[in-house]
C-alpha cells in the first residue's frame, strides 16, 4: 500500500485506528490547524506513530505518510471509492445512493462511468438509452473542483446536462451565502446545483 515496507497487519491495525479517530474528531469539519494538532497526536500515539516509526525510518515520516496516503483519501474512502474504504467503520452514502435520493429511484449509474477526483458518474433514467446526465458530488469547500469537469466539457462544446450535488452535512451545513454563490455560478455555466442532506 505504500513505498515503505510496513507489514500488512501493522498497516491494517494503524489505519483502522486512525480512521476511527478521524471519524470521532469529525475530520471533514476540522480546520487545517486542528488537523495539524491531530497529526501530531497520532505521531505521538504509541498505537499509531509508535507502530509505524520502525517501518518509516523516523518519526518525521509518520505525518507525511498519513497525510499523503490514507488521509488524503479519507473523504473518498467514506463513500467506498478507494482502497482505504475497508478501514471506514461508518460509511457515508455512495454515489449510487446519493443519485437515488436526490434524483429519484428512476435514475441509475451508467455502468463503468464512475470517476474520482471529483467523485462523479453518468446517470441514466431507467429504461432510457438517451436520457442521461453527468452527476458530480462533493463538499461545498470543494465546489470549484466539482465544477471543473463541467467546465472542461463545456469548453469542448459538449452540451450534456450536468448536476452538481453539494453535500450538506448536518455537522457543517452549507451557508445561505455559499448557496447563493453556488446558484450564481451554476446559472453562469448552465449547470444545475442540488444539495444532499447528510446526517
Amino acid at each position: 500500500m505504500s513505498k515503505y515496507n510496513i507489514p500488512a497487519d501493522v498497516e491494517d491495525a494503524v489505519l483502522r485506528l486512525v480512521y476511527s479517530k478521524a471519524a470521532q474528531a469529525d475530520w471533514l469539519a476540522l480546520s487545517d490547524d486542528e488537523r495539524t494538532r491531530l497529526y501530531q497526536r497520532w505521531t505521538d500515539d504509541p498505537e499509531i506513530g509508535g507502530r509505524l516509526i520502525g517501518h518509516l525510518d523516523s518519526a518525521a515520516n509518520v505525518r507525511p505518510w498519513l497525510k499523503d496516503g490514507p488521509m488524503k483519501e479519507y473523504q473518498r474512502a467514506l463513500r467506498g471509492g478507494t482502497k482505504y474504504a475497508k478501514y471506514v467503520s461508518k460509511p457515508a452514502a455512495t454515489i449510487e445512493e446519493i443519485i437515488e435520493k436526490t434524483l429519484g429511484g428512476e435514475w441509475e449509474v451508467v455502468p463503468r462511468s464512475k470517476r474520482q477526483k471529483p467523485m462523479r458518474a453518468k446517470a441514466r433514467k431507467v429504461g432510457s438509452e438517451d436520457e442521461e446526465l453527468h452527476f458530480v458530488v462533493g463538499s461545498s469547500s470543494n465546489f470549484k473542483n466539482l465544477l471543473w469537469p463541467a467546465i472542461l466539457d463545456r469548453s469542448n462544446g459538449q452540451t450534456a446536462p450536468w448536476t452538481i450535488c453539494v453535500i450538506d452535512a448536518f455537522t457543517s451545513p452549507v451557508t445561505r451565502e455559499e448557496k447563493a454563490t453556488h446558484e450564481h455560478v451554476a446559472r453562469f455555466l448552465g449547470v444545475r446545483v442540488i444539495y444532499f442532506q447528510e446526517m
